[in-house]
């Protein structure tokens, strides 16, 4: 039976037992992974649904191939520490093995909030940090992190514009959070990668250039902000979910949550809008 009949069989009686899935194992970036299992468990959770964690095998941007890549990155996300194993799984009915785009994303893709905030995020939230400082920074200061997505080795350049937003976009944001923001003790942390004399336009007092770190580091950094702004990647998007800090967002495939801000390329150039025009945009 296929996973479309076996879904669509088994949800019809969902009311009265209970439908047990695993996440399909993907072969993408750390990010996209991460959030493809977060929101299967989310999807889950909240139709009673009872979960079931495969871990992970491979993820791709190994650029040093290291041996514990995967183990690595497994830690950093420590679902482990709160999902059900699948190898613990002994029951003689089949699970229902829930693919990302053809059976979570049309449902959570309508209604991010609702699968967001939430009890069963609190609870990824928390196993994230358990194994981490969040007192990231260790600088008393308001930061701010700022993900540039530029081409890499394995985008071969092939990622289109999610990598070719002009400094200029974010350069607007960084300002207008200079401008706006009442706190005395700001302070910019960029992350990307590339050549470091490419990020010559952003250095200032009052920022940090992370070019080519530890993607463990990164997304760390990123979910500790108290302002993230993100680019057009599931790194950072998926950041954007975990931290408690406000979200700038640029529109791409995956939907915003209602009270982030967005970060508009016009013909007249970049624009700041709130969460509400934000909407009003995305919309039309």
């Amino acid at each position: 039976m296929s996973i479309d009949k076996k879904w669509n069989k088994e949800k019809k009686y969902i009311n009265y037992i209970m439908v047990t899935a695993t996440n399909v194992v993907p072969t993408d970036g750390f990010g996209a992974q991460y959030q493809k299992v977060i929101e299967t468990y989310l999807f889950c959770s909240m139709h009673n649904i009872r979960f079931y964690y495969t871990p992970l095998v491979e993820f791709e941007h190994n650029y040093k191939n290291e041996d514990n890549y995967t183990n690595k990155l497994e830690e950093c996300m420590n679902l482990n520490s709160i999902f059900e194993n699948i190898k613990h799984y002994n029951s003689q009915i089949p699970i229902v093995h829930l693919t990302y785009t053809q059976h979570v994303r049309q449902h959570t893709a309508r209604n991010i909030d609702y699968y967001c905030n939430n009890q069963y995020m609190t609870q990824i939230k928390t196993a994230f940090w358990a194994n981490k400082d969040k007192d990231f920074f260790k600088n008393n200061k308001t930061n701010v992190a700022v993900h540039v997505r530029r081409d890499n080795d394995h985008d071969k350049g092939q990622a289109g514009p999610r990598t070719t937003t002009p400094n200029n976009t974010y350069l607007t944001a960084i300002n207008h959070i200079r401008q706006t923001v009442k706190e005395n003790k700001l302070h910019f942390h960029i992350y990307s990668q590339g050549d470091v004399s490419d990020f010559k336009m952003y250095i200032s007092e009052d920022t940090t250039l992370h070019i080519n770190e530890d993607i463990t580091t990164t997304f760390t950094g990123m979910v500790a902000s108290n302002i993230l702004i993100t680019s057009r990647s599931s790194l950072s998007y998926l950041a954007g979910l975990l931290t408690d800090g406000t979200v700038y967002y640029q529109p791409f495939w995956h939907p915003p949550k209602k009270d982030w801000h967005g970060v508009l390329e016009t013909t007249q150039g970049p624009v700041i809008v709130d969460n509400n025009t934000l909407s009003e945009v995305l919309r039309r």
